[in-house]
């Protein structure tokens, strides 16, 4: 007896089908980047720092999943072979936000601020890392498939808007609670605020992610008519383009130069300015709103600069 016959792809999905795998989908996307707007933010980075962390484990915690992400290589060639991406996914994605329980509860079994405490953080995030990446490799192919071509643009910024309003409403009230609690229970007690958060969000919202993607369908793989290749010619292959070799060298400059200031920025303005998280968290929230915002207006306005100059003049315009 299969006992992720439930994950299974189907062969035919009626457009009910179809529909009610979206809706379950924009769910997922709500409740997973609702409680994902903690555990990527200064909320994290605050946690950290209770715990004990220095500036260079910091660094190493906002580096940990981009380490991760060449775990997808492989994953990718799992997939094509055994071709359930779905059930990749969610036996994957279920023990990542597991992993945020024992996150959550190292305050009550190691002392802390202690080096014993953010090495059990920094070696559980790269566990939940390399299950991300897993899950990642797999999701991307499937939901593509899933979602029409027809009305993918309108169908993801639906779907961005409740997330980011689900972002905005956990993320300000779990950053209140903790600066609360901080302020009501000051010394060794202080760290239990995060960790009442983080338990909550990930029994409320981070497992109620795999559990909405489960009930979303995943259609057949279809079998490719193009000359299959190996995984490493598939790799190789597009650097034979200049253009793309130009593009990865872009790429890799600013990720390390922007990457190289990112993770800190809470650290700043939490130890040096003395701001409390509520703060931290109500600035960061701010600049999503003003992307929101200006997504809409600047897409209209590199459309029309694309097409009088080129979309490069756009990017070079931008940069600068």
């Amino acid at each position: 007896m299969n006992l992720f016959k439930f994950l299974a792809p189907k062969p035919i999905i009626s457009e009910q089908d179809r529909a009610r795998g979206l809706r379950w989908f924009t769910w997922e996307g709500a409740v997973s980047l609702g409680f994902n707007s903690i555990t990527t933010s200064g909320f994290l980075a605050a946690f950290a720092l209770a715990l004990g962390a220095n500036n260079f484990q910091i660094g190493i915690l906002a580096a940990i999943p981009f380490l991760m992400h060449i775990m997808q290589v492989p994953v990718v060639w799992v997939v094509e072979k055994v071709r359930r991406r779905k059930e990749i996914a969610v036996l994957s994605w279920f023990p990542a936000q597991l992993l945020w329980l024992p996150i959550a509860l190292i305050p009550l079994f190691v002392g802390v601020p202690s080096a014993l405490a953010i090495s059990l953080l920094l070696w559980l995030m790269t566990a939940r890392g390399f299950l991300n990446a897993v899950c990642n490799a797999a999701w991307n192919g499937w939901v593509r498939d899933l979602v029409p071509q027809t009305i993918l643009g309108r169908f993801f910024s639906k779907r961005l808007a409740y997330s980011t309003g689900a972002a905005m409403v956990f993320s300000l009230l779990a950053a209140f609670f903790v600066d609360y609690w901080r302020g009501h229970f000051p010394g060794e007690e202080a760290i239990m605020g995060y960790t009442y958060v983080l338990l909550f969000g990930a029994i409320f919202l981070g497992l109620a992610s795999p559990l909405f993607m489960s009930f979303t369908p995943e259609p057949l793989m279809q079998s490719s008519t193009v000359t299959q290749i190996s995984l490493w010619q598939r790799i190789y292959a597009p650097f034979k383009d200049a253009n793309f070799r130009k593009l990865m060298r872009f790429l890799l400059f600013w990720g390390f130069a922007s990457n190289l200031a990112i993770p800190f920025f809470a650290v700043y303005m939490l130890q040096r300015l003395g701001l409390p998280l509520t703060w931290v968290i109500g600035l960061s929230i701010l600049s999503l709103l003003f992307n929101i915002f200006f997504l809409r207006v600047w897409g209209v306005l590199s459309t029309v600069l694309a097409v009088k100059q080129s979309c490069r003049s756009v990017l070079l315009f931008t940069f600068w």
